[in-house]
């Protein structure tokens, strides 16, 4: 088949952070490891005075005096520090540094103003004194793995203290000077560990499993600690005596997301963070052996100089107010944090953007400014220069064009998989997703609850539909069968259970699972079933089957099921990649519904934006209601794209979805894209059979010509960056692509004979991979459900052959 001809690269964003060796998937490291950029208080540390307390805010360090509430800067580079921590008399403070590339470690003597820098070529982070004062505790990736180093500080040298997989952080020493507990997170678990030094033991003291937010501290006198864990989605605050870790004393009640609990000098009270109505942290305190939370207000902001206001506005092309999406850094690299909603970093770029609605202000140190905007993929980015100066008023305003307007096209564009809640920083709501569908002029958005094991991430809200200003957000489900394929079930009321399956996961009962009673489920239930982030790179994934490229039911399941989707595109994955499974299974008659989901988080402060990829489809009488765009999806209405707009129109006036008739006809396609696009070809049964030249950034084209069609099969026109970009923007993804989905030839699912033999053969190849990998995996559990499946997918395709 004549695929894509693109270099041979890993397209699955991967880093933006020096790489670790055991994270297949860096953004969970980037996420949850790494210090928050938040406008509100993070990161609280008190000081050994008692009167003094540490923490981070806005990217730098504060001190905030605890009697008067005054809140003095104590940072003012261009890095985010956070994570700060006090030695035992109270002379020094160490804290992260993130560079928003690398992380280094910050010894800051608080007399002279001194600091010692701790920095290697990988990430540093979670700083921590010895109780003497003669150590400093700290992690670094220095060795491939997230582990516990001792740097001896007079002599500046380092001891390696662990050897574990994956995550070893959030030091804290123990007050007898006897050993420290960390935080060990691996795989599916997560454990407080206690080293003692001098018994000479490393014992789990606390376990929990896929806990982000399992931090702690330690009592400064006694052998007790408090921990933040979660139950459902919220997080709750719990002591727990070290000597006897059968009982743990839960300190909070209803619906906290209690976070980054630390204890008071005196061990009295324990101060933490809670979010507020805005997705702001806030400083809360509550009694150690129990009490009712209250609120620590910072009554000032002292910036140690002159702050002055950024009064920013957005607005359409007609000079009507829109939310948007807004990237804000000052002239040293510092990026600006936003009070009235969540922060983000887009992990491709590193650029840090929140959702302005209409307009907003910024108390400012003063200096020279650099603000983005954007709205989705159809408006280019717009940059300005602003000064704001002490004591003034720094008005600007940015006018945003579309370069195609969908609506007035007939479409309306959708994701349809990210997730509400992943166990991010910043909990969210159905009404806080529709914030960034206004700010990226999304139609709609399926949210997919999700498990953690023995959690049920959002499952209370399954089914619910919120609609706002012409924005629907409907959460969904994603069935997490790792191994076998994860499944996204858009339309669904009633979880299907269980919620997880596979040789790696836990076996709670029958292992004797498929992803076929998934799709039956979805049968029964009116829901419409889709395999999310299938392949990762652009290899054609038929050349290593071995390997395991392709989930393993993903083959089975879409010569078996009558309706079904793939995800072509996606923030993680291979669009070109997806696009050599996608077009087999259509060679073989099989009209599998090409769709498009970012698999964000609206709670994660590190993810692309809502609808980086997304469809645009057209719905029957313009009907923009859930099921009609869900419908339209499924029959390919449309197009996919992670930038460029693809429309594409036979002369016949078929279009995607729609069936034209074999022999002569002519073609007319529309390409315009904000970013560079090199190629735009038009396909037909998996073939490229015309190459065409792209548009520059800015640019709407039409191109016409004329096709001669076989007796049966399907076109379709695609459009990609030949090179993946390191800054896409507007959108998020590393390649800028669209896809049509095909226009059938004849009737729906037609073939071309030698198309769909050649097909069939890779096909069942695949399969016998499948089988091959799947035995290796269950070793002496016996699966014969799954095997049957294989066993029938291949007899289909062997009467395709013959």
């Amino acid at each position: 088949m004549g695929l894509l001809a693109v270099p041979d690269a890993h397209a699955q964003w991967t880093h933006h952070y020096p790489k670790l060796d055991d994270f297949g998937h860096h953004v969970y490291l980037e996420q949850h490891e790494l210090p928050v950029l938040s406008y509100g208080i993070t990161d609280p540390a008190p000081a050994p005075d008692g009167q003094t307390l540490a923490f981070s805010s806005k990217g730098w360090i504060w001190l905030m005096d605890l009697e008067k509430g005054e809140a003095t800067r104590l940072t003012d580079g261009s890095g985010v520090d956070g994570r700060p921590r006090w030695s035992a008399d109270g002379a020094l403070l160490t804290f992260v540094r993130d560079h928003g590339d690398d992380t280094s470690i910050v010894i800051l003597e608080l007399d002279s103003g001194d600091e010692q820098i701790i920095n290697t070529p990988a990430i540093e982070l979670d700083p921590e004194f010895s109780t003497d004062g003669q150590y400093l505790f700290y992690t670094s990736g220095q060795n491939g793995s997230l582990e516990l180093y001792r740097r001896h500080l007079e002599a500046g040298t380092d001891e390696l203290l662990t050897e574990l997989s994956q995550v070893v952080r959030n030091t804290r020493r123990l007050a007898d000077g006897s050993g420290i507990l960390y935080l060990h997170g691996s795989g599916a678990h997560r454990v407080l560990r206690e080293r003692n030094f001098v018994a000479g033991y490393d014992r789990i003291a606390h376990s929990e499993t896929l806990t982000y937010h399992l931090s702690a501290d330690t009592y400064p006198t006694e052998r007790l600690i408090v921990y933040s864990a979660p139950i459902d989605n919220d997080y709750h605050l719990w002591t727990m005596d070290l000597d006897d870790p059968r009982v743990t004393h839960r300190l909070t009640d209803g619906h906290p997301y209690a976070m980054t609990p630390s204890f008071s000098a005196d061990g009295g009270e324990i101060y933490y963070t809670e979010l507020d109505e805005n997705r702001q942290f806030q400083l809360m305190r509550i009694p150690t052996y129990g009490g009712t939370p209250e609120s620590v207000t910072v009554t000032s902001w002292d910036y140690g100089v002159p702050t002055g206001t950024l009064l920013l506005s957005v607005e359409n092309s007609d000079g009507d107010p829109i939310t948007a999406r807004v990237s804000i850094t000052r002239d040293n690299g510092h990026p600006v944090s936003f009070s009235e909603d969540a922060t983000y970093v887009d992990p491709q770029t590193g650029r840090t953007y929140f959702y302005v609605d209409g307009s907003s202000e910024f108390m400012l140190p003063p200096g020279r400014y650099t603000v983005l905007a954007a709205r989705g993929h159809m408006t280019p980015v717009v940059e300005i220069q602003v000064l704001v100066e002490p004591g003034e008023n720094a008005e600007t305003n940015l006018a945003l064009s579309e370069i195609w307007d969908a609506a007035a096209e007939g479409y309306v564009s959708a994701d349809h998989h990210i997730h509400l809640n992943g166990d991010g920083h910043h909990r969210a709501s159905h009404e806080n997703a529709l914030r960034l569908m206004a700010g990226e002029s999304l139609d709609q958005l399926a949210p997919m609850s999700w498990n953690r094991w023995e959690r049920r991430i959002d499952r209370g809200i399954l089914g619910l539909e919120t609609t706002q200003d012409g924005h629907t957000v409907h959460q969904g489900q994603e069935v997490r069968s790792h191994f076998h394929g994860h499944i996204g079930l858009l339309n669904v009321e009633t979880p299907f259970a269980p919620w997880f399956f596979g040789p790696y996961n836990p076996t709670l009962g029958d292992p004797d699972l498929t992803n076929g009673d998934v799709f039956e489920f979805a049968d029964e239930h009116g829901s419409f079933a889709t395999y999310v982030h299938p392949i990762g790179s652009d290899q054609d994934p038929f050349t290593h089957l071995h390997e395991g490229p392709i989930p393993l039911e993903l083959i089975s399941d879409g010569v078996l099921e009558e309706r079904m989707g793939l995800e072509l595109v996606c923030a993680w994955t291979s669009p070109i990649g997806n696009a050599h499974v996608w077009y087999r299974l259509l060679n073989i008659g099989r009209p599998v519904a090409a769709m498009s989901g970012t698999d964000g988080w609206v709670d994660f402060h590190r993810t692309p934006a809502v609808g980086t990829g997304r469809n645009y489809v057209r719905t029957e009488n313009s009907d923009t209601s859930t099921d009609a765009v869900i419908e339209a999806a499924a029959a390919g209405k449309g197009f996919l794209t992670t930038g460029p707009a693809l429309i594409l129109e036979l002369g016949d006036g078929a279009r995607p979805g729609d069936v034209t008739s074999s022999g002569s006809q002519t073609w007319q396609v529309t390409l315009a894209s904000t970013t560079q696009i090199d190629s735009l070809q038009i396909v037909v049964n998996g073939s490229v059979v015309e190459r065409l030249g792209g548009v520059d950034a800015g640019e709407t084209r039409t191109y016409t010509g004329s096709i001669d069609l076989p007796d049966g099969g399907w076109m379709a026109a695609r459009a990609y960056a030949g090179e993946q970009r390191g800054d896409s923007w507007p959108t998020m993804h590393a390649r800028p692509f669209a896809h049509t989905s095909p226009v059938w030839i004849g009737e729906v699912g037609s073939t071309d004979p030698q198309a769909r033999s050649d097909a069939a053969r890779d096909l069942i190849r695949a399969i016998n991979a499948a089988e091959m990998i799947a035995r290796e995996a269950y070793g002496e559990v016996e699966t014969p459900r799954m095997q049957a499946r294989f066993d029938e997918a291949r007899a289909l395709l062997r009467e395709m052959i013959d």
